[in-house]
């Protein structure tokens, strides 16, 4: 059973609601990468297996569009000093490109969302407090303050400041949400009176003017958007902590069942920072910049890969993620569990073979289409290219077959089929590998080739003939081909190259 039927099945037990919102979110201060990707892929599959047991259930995503920019991240150029503590809608886009900050990191991961093929319903967070959804719940928590005191001191044992206040006011004047106190309220206007470190004295209207403090701010969410299954960081788990303190001032203020908690281990990073040194493991940041963001992990993978490398694995345990070598095995393990990549013919092409098969295809900088339609065709590969829809399949998994080997993909699967012969290093050859060469030359006929596993096989005949290991014989042909002792599977790589040229090039350098 799937991790997501058993939560979805313990959810309907415990849960008296007929119909779920399962809540996800994230505040747009940076890209949003792989690692926030698991809150999503998590809620998804949840919210995916509800439905399929005939219950009522959707997905929505709250970006925290109103929170404030914490700190000047690495990223950003120094005028951005100025913008720390205002709310992130209210802050211009870095680049110019999009309407706001926040938009500027929210657009591409809806758009990425979309590819992912997951349906969600998008709440920002500055619209939902300009529109008033929150007026009542802030009005609420200003009547409990004492209350809310007593639980964030019971919950969190934290010592509360005497002038702290449940509500946030947004200074008029040098646009923060973070450095006014309040003076007092007028709950008939629905307003806050404040003063700000920069000197001004103004009024903040519960419609905008201001938002909740963090932990009541999440609970008057689950409230005001009937929120009923939450996945979340370990970190808001632990005891004393976030969803602890919620829990208490949904049930005690708001009079609201806190949401079914699903907490997740965060996913890492794990990379070299270059061949030959061991992978470190570091945790995914946006304002570190130490994150892939989504959007372009998807230009190197097709989504259904980025999808089942987060969702097969249980939210209790953490994922590293190593786009490299161990993501390519995950798409190998993928492909013999669920099925190929892409529709029609490109969903029969194993996406390591198709590595083979572009880096063959390159021309000066990156394949070429009807060269790799050749190539394809010579790995035994039926390709019809007046079929539209069949050539862009072929097209999309190439693409991200280049993107993977120019961002993630490490040395030792990078190869260049050599155009001239590489005398120097064939030279060092033995004369046995030189004469397997010639054995394998003078079976060749042009117009007639070798599928992969008989190349396979083809090379161990040849090697037992030869009196030497077939190791040997291997290394010769890469040495030959690609003027390196190792390469892809040998079997793929000779099947997928001109009969003609293949027999040429192993005659000159059995010969050299």
């Amino acid at each position: 059973m799937h991790w997501s039927l058993a939560i979805a099945k313990d959810i309907v037990e415990r849960r008296k609601e007929k119909e779920h919102v399962v809540a996800t979110g994230i505040t747009p201060s940076g890209d949003i990468h792989v690692g926030n990707l698991r809150e999503i892929i998590t809620g998804d599959a949840v919210c995916s297996a509800l439905v399929d047991m005939g219950v009522e259930a959707k997905l929505i995503y709250v970006a925290d569009t109103f929170d404030p920019l914490r700190r000047r991240y690495p990223f950003l150029p120094e005028e951005y000093e100025a913008h720390v503590g205002k709310p992130l809608s209210e802050i211009p886009d870095p680049e110019g490109c999009h309407s706001s900050y926040a938009d500027h990191f929210l657009q591409p991961f809806l758009d990425s969302l979309d590819i992912l093929g997951i349906k969600i319903e998008i709440f920002r967070a500055d619209e939902m407090y300009k529109s008033g959804m929150y007026v009542d719940t802030i009005k609420e928590a200003i009547a409990r303050k004492e209350d809310l005191l007593r639980i964030i001191r019971e919950v969190s044992g934290r010592k509360v400041p005497a002038e702290w206040t449940p509500f946030n006011p947004l200074c008029d004047a040098c646009g923060r949400i973070t450095s006014a106190i309040v003076t007092g309220y007028d709950m008939g206007k629905e307003e806050a009176y404040y003063e700000c470190e920069c000197g001004n004295k103004g009024v903040a209207s519960f419609k905008g003017g201001g938002k909740l403090a963090w932990r009541i701010d999440w609970a008057a969410r689950w409230k005001i958007l009937g929120v009923t299954v939450e996945p979340f960081g370990k970190d808001h788990a632990a005891p004393g902590g976030s969803y602890d303190t919620g829990k208490r001032i949904s049930a005690e203020i708001y009079n609201y069942e806190a949401p079914y908690p699903i907490p997740f281990e965060h996913i890492l990073l794990k990379r070299k920072e270059r061949e030959g040194t061991k992978a470190k493991v570091t945790a995914m940041s946006s304002s570190r910049g130490t994150n892939i963001p989504v959007h372009e992990m998807l230009e190197t993978i097709p989504p259904e890969i980025l999808k089942h490398v987060i969702s097969r694995v249980r939210p209790d345990k953490h994922i590293e993620f190593d786009p490299g070598l161990p993501l390519l095995h995950l798409i190998d393990e993928y492909e013999r569990e669920i099925g190929g990549i892409g529709r029609g013919v490109a969903g029969k092409i194993p996406f390591r073979h198709f590595i083979t098969l572009v880096q063959i295809a390159r021309g000066e900088f990156q394949f070429q289409l009807p060269e790799l339609l050749e190539v394809i065709k010579r790995s035994g590969y039926e390709v019809h290219a007046d079929d539209a829809e069949e050539m862009e399949e072929l097209r999309k998994k190439a693409v991200y077959v280049e993107n993977w080997l120019r961002k993630y993909a490490p040395q030792n699967v990078k190869f260049e089929l050599q155009s001239a012969l590489p005398t120097e290093e064939i030279k060092k050859l033995s004369v046995e590998q030189r004469t397997a060469l010639k054995r394998i030359a003078g079976e060749l006929k042009e117009g007639t080739s070798l599928d992969a596993s008989a190349w396979h096989d083809k090379i161990y005949e040849v090697a037992s003939a030869t009196n030497i290991e077939a190791k040997e014989v291997f290394k010769a042909i890469y040495v030959t081909l690609l003027k390196q002792p190792s390469g892809p599977r040998a079997g793929w790589l000779l099947a997928s190259l001109d009969t003609k040229f293949l027999k040429e090039r192993l005659e000159a350098a059995s010969e050299t």
